[in-house]
């Protein structure tokens, strides 16, 4: 299949339109081949990435995280990000990310997050996309969601604002780096923020304003990426090589 085709079949689900005005979605390095190979689908895009996709016999790479974000005005390959953009293009290797749009499409990875915790009634959040607002089953105790969120994401640990006492039963959910809409969110019904990159004075915030919310990490709100990615290739496609990516993960580490 040639990749321009894929691309177009993928935009049908994930259009380019959707993405946020500070985003790069879309096409980072142009393959040197017309067709399609192999694909190698990755959360973000390093050194060790475009070598396992040359190792696979990959000639794209479709990563959730753009590789090139900022302007660029010189090529050094000793330096991140251009040290990835230059290896890939010496080896032919191209590299399309859908980002902020598979974040805020109808399917996309908020909607995945949502079944994935078992919400129901599910509302998108116009006014602060991404973010969907659905609701459990039964209420839990914070710490009986903590205990969710750690079985159904796989993340050994959590960090979070408790700043009541109220069961939880409406759940906000934004994948990634989110937790700066706080301020925007501060007007809706929910019991539980849950998204990442909690930093320290929005905390502060959190705990003033009294919501709840628990960071579970970029990297564990978004590796489902891959996941949607692959189905929706599979799907289109039937008989292309798909790979998932062996070289994502957490860019730390953690001291018990």
């Amino acid at each position: 299949m040639e990749v321009e085709k894929l691309i177009e079949q993928l935009q049908v689900y994930f259009p380019l339109s959707l993405q946020e005005s500070w985003d790069n979605s879309g096409l980072q390095i142009s393959p040197k081949d017309r067709f399609i190979k192999a694909i190698l689908l990755s959360l973000d895009v390093t050194i060790d990435t475009v070598n396992e996709a040359y190792r696979k016999g990959c000639n794209l790479i479709i990563s959730h995280h753009p590789v090139i974000f900022s302007s660029v005005k010189k090529i050094d390959k000793s330096v991140y990000p251009l040290n990835v953009a230059y290896r890939a293009a010496e080896l032919g290797i191209g590299i399309y990310s859908f980002h902020t749009n598979l974040d805020i499409a109808s399917g996309g990875l908020n909607d995945f997050l949502c079944n994935l915790l078992g919400l129901s009634n599910i509302e998108v959040v116009e006014d602060v996309k991404p973010v969907r607002i659905g609701e459990l089953g039964s209420a839990l105790t914070f710490d009986e969601f903590l205990d969710l969120v750690r079985k159904k994401l796989s993340v050994e640990v959590l960090k979070y604002v408790k700043s009541n006492d109220r069961h939880i039963k409406k759940v906000a959910i934004c994948s990634g780096s989110c937790m700066d809409l706080l301020e925007k969110m501060v007007d809706y019904n929910f019991d539980v923020f849950l998204s990442s990159d909690l930093k320290h004075h929005q905390a502060i915030y959190a705990k003033e304003m009294e919501m709840n919310v628990v960071d579970a990490t970029h990297y564990h709100t978004e590796k489902f990426a891959k996941q949607i990615l692959k189905e929706k290739i599979e799907e289109i496609t039937g008989d292309l090589k798909v790979f998932l990516a062996e070289t994502d993960g957490l860019p730390w580490n953690y001291s018990y």
